[in-house]
């Protein structure tokens, strides 16, 4: 039987060592006055540069947020050695743009400060966040233009819903929570004041716990956490009571309730006076 040694080393070329990343790696050296001053065979190769001269400014080869993101760089007071993480755009040919991992390390190059950008490709990656991005720009959009109040409560501590009924009641008004997300038209709804938005308040502020919304609480809880048209008793900012039907959805994750969410319309006139 064949066998091999645990340490044995892979074959190739003389020399090759698979664990040196430094030929995946794309780096230039820009100096304080936006000249790229250096330039490796990889980042030439990967842009279509074909002569090794420099010659270039940043514009010339990142797009303009990442231009505009190096030059802050050279704003601050920073020692050699200083090291941050970006994320960068390289011009390819044809302008396109291409997405990648940078490190910036501060640096003395030829008598002036300069920053050695060493980055990696994030490839399909980026494409990947892009597509998200769009997807969440998009349904941001939705729920900001909706006629409809969108709310969304996530809890910083999670309800366990294998408890009693009673106890997840109190877990829901006890645990500390936020305002994960809430439309324009839930100020409107609690007539906040201009430009203000209940994200910056405390979720009992405005949905207070009393025997109404328990109640609301239970139904959610009866309904196994998708529940249609169930009422709450809100409070406006004046501090005048508003009534609400909501429809409400929830994320459950290992028997832990996260988020609770969902929209909702203003009922008050339906009640009798």
């Amino acid at each position: 039987m064949n066998s091999q040694e645990p340490n044995a080393q892979p074959t190739g070329e003389p020399g090759f060592d698979p664990l040196d990343i430094s030929g995946d790696i794309l780096v230039d050296i820009i100096d304080e006055t936006g000249a790229v001053v250096a330039l490796n065979r990889e980042q030439r190769l990967y842009l279509g540069i074909d002569a090794p001269t420099v010659g270039f400014d940043i514009a010339d080869l990142y797009d303009r947020r990442s231009t505009k993101a190096i030059w802050s760089l050279f704003e601050r007071s920073v020692p050699n050695g200083y090291r941050t993480t970006i994320e960068l755009s390289l011009l390819g040919r044809g302008g396109r743009e291409l997405p990648t991992l940078a490190v910036c390390t501060s640096m003395t190059f030829a008598g002036k400060l300069a920053f050695r950008v060493a980055k990696s490709p994030l490839g399909q990656l980026a494409e990947g966040m892009r597509e998200a991005q769009a997807s969440n720009k998009l349904l941001r959009d939705i729920i900001d233009t909706a006629y409809e109040g969108h709310w969304c409560i996530e809890f910083l501590e999670p309800v366990d819903t294998s408890k009693a009924r009673s106890q997840i009641i109190d877990e829901v008004f006890d645990n500390a929570s936020v305002w994960r997300v809430a439309n324009p038209a839930m100020a409107r709804l609690y007539d906040l004041p201009h430009g203000q938005s209940i994200r910056a308040e405390d979720v009992r502020l405005y949905w207070p716990r009393s025997p109404e919304n328990e109640a609301f609480v239970g139904q959610i809880i009866d309904a196994g956490y998708v529940i249609d048209r169930a009422r709450s008793h809100d409070v406006r900012h004046d501090g005048t009571s508003i009534s609400l039907e909501n429809d409400v959805r929830a994320e459950i994750v290992d028997g832990y309730l996260r988020r609770l969410w969902g929209n909702c319309r203003d009922v008050s006139e339906e009640i009798p006076k």
